[in-house]
């Protein structure tokens, strides 16, 4: 069965995520970054190409009771954002299934830090064949994250973020795709040129994603606009991706692309995440 996917075009006043103290924990090492561009080279003519994988993953949410014993998130509130996320993974035929609801009664944990917290968690709390979410108060390590996630299947996410696209753009992750800013080197601004010439080895590696200049790049204003400034190395002005699910900018956040959707499918069928 071949999904067409369709280009969403949106319009709706927008922030830089990283001045709501929202940013994304995740982050890929240099080794990591290069065998992503590596991977993607690899699959060629194979990214334009349809797929669809007919799969249904199993989500078990991990809920951190608060000091009085009570959630902060409603069972409709994790029903709502399954709901999302089955709507964004519907083109590769992708489908998310709330499996179980797991109440932690260790307060503590809701002042997350990743490599304190992590180990303990996961031997006392992850499920095995499935995806685990872990809902919590404050993510105090990595720095500024509403939520990050780790290619061995788990998301962490501050609960007042399960209603935006923090869920979307973290499942992303989980399925390989780095942010549209990234590389060539780790916490480095991309180099990726706007004509795209070196879009396959640089930026995200994908070239139907336009090179985005964050942390360099001004906004302003509404309608998902952006203020010409930045300009690359061959002189160009950056219109960046303001309406992908990958990017840093808020507000309107609505697309994958199909070589984005392609290569999480990819990546799924080579086995790249502990996903089932």
């Amino acid at each position: 069965m071949l999904i067409r996917i369709a280009v969403i075009i949106c319009f709706a006043p927008f922030i830089l995520k990283s001045q709501v103290n929202s940013k994304c924990g995740f982050r890929m090492s240099a080794t990591e970054l290069q065998n992503h561009y590596a991977r993607v080279q690899s699959l060629g003519t194979l990214l334009p190409h349809d797929t669809c994988l007919n799969r249904e993953l199993s989500l078990v949410f991990h809920i951190v009771l608060d000091s009085m014993g009570q959630p902060g998130v409603t069972i409709a509130d994790i029903d709502a954002c399954v709901n999302r996320l089955n709507v964004v993974w519907k083109p590769i035929c992708i489908s998310f299934k709330r499996c179980s609801l797991n109440y932690v009664p260790n307060y503590n944990y809701n002042e997350w830090h990743d490599i304190y917290d992590e180990p303990t968690f996961a031997g006392n709390y992850y499920v095995d064949n499935t995806i685990d979410v872990v809902l919590v108060e404050n993510i105090v390590l990595p720095k500024k994250a509403a939520g990050y996630a780790d290619p061995m299947g788990h998301i962490v996410m501050k609960k007042n973020s399960l209603a935006g696209v923090v869920p979307i753009h973290e499942m992303g992750h989980l399925f390989g795709l780095p942010h549209t800013f990234e590389g060539p080197a780790p916490n480095a601004a991309s180099t990726e040129l706007v004509k795209r010439t070196n879009c396959y080895t640089d930026g995200d590696g994908f070239c139907d994603t336009e090179a985005d200049p964050h942390p360099t790049g001004e906004v302003s204003g509404a309608h998902c606009s952006f203020q010409p400034g930045p300009k690359d190395a061959a002189n160009d002005y950056y219109t960046p991706p303001l309406d992908n699910y990958m990017t840093y900018f808020s507000g309107c956040e609505c697309r994958f692309t199909q070589e984005q959707y392609n290569f999480m499918a990819l990546t799924f069928i080579l086995g790249g995440t502990q996903l089932h």
